[in-house]
């Protein structure tokens, strides 16, 4: 029970400081890392209607850097997703561009029918 409540209240607090929305069922069509600043950066491009994206997201990409949680894993999933062209991906995102300025942030990625 304690455990269910701390989870909950991280939530709250997680969700009142930035807002997040999912890009659902959406194809990479482009992606590529770049180095700067001691850190790797993701930045992908994804199909379909991109409009809500935040204003800070000029070049309407998404990114993840290198220094957040599970990087790694979700490069891994990202690049599969690429090169394996598929057409049912979901990518949580962030309302902010910290990961690079121009860009939105990533909070989580997912391709196939697995729920959230």
């Amino acid at each position: 029970m304690k455990r269910i409540a701390i989870i909950t209240i991280l939530f709250l607090f997680c969700s009142s400081v930035s807002a997040a929305s999912y890009f659902r069922a959406r194809t990479i069509i482009g992606a590529g890392i770049y180095y700067s600043e001691n850190r790797s950066i993701l930045m992908i491009d994804i199909s379909g209607d991109k409009s809500g994206m935040p204003q800070c997201a000029s070049t309407r990409r998404l990114a993840i850097s290198s220094t957040a949680p599970h990087y790694k894993e979700m490069v891994t999933i990202a690049m599969t997703a690429y090169t394996s062209q598929q057409n049912n991906v979901d990518i949580y995102v962030s309302d902010t561009c910290n990961h690079w300025g121009n860009a939105q942030d990533i909070l989580g990625i997912k391709m196939g029918t697995i729920p959230w």
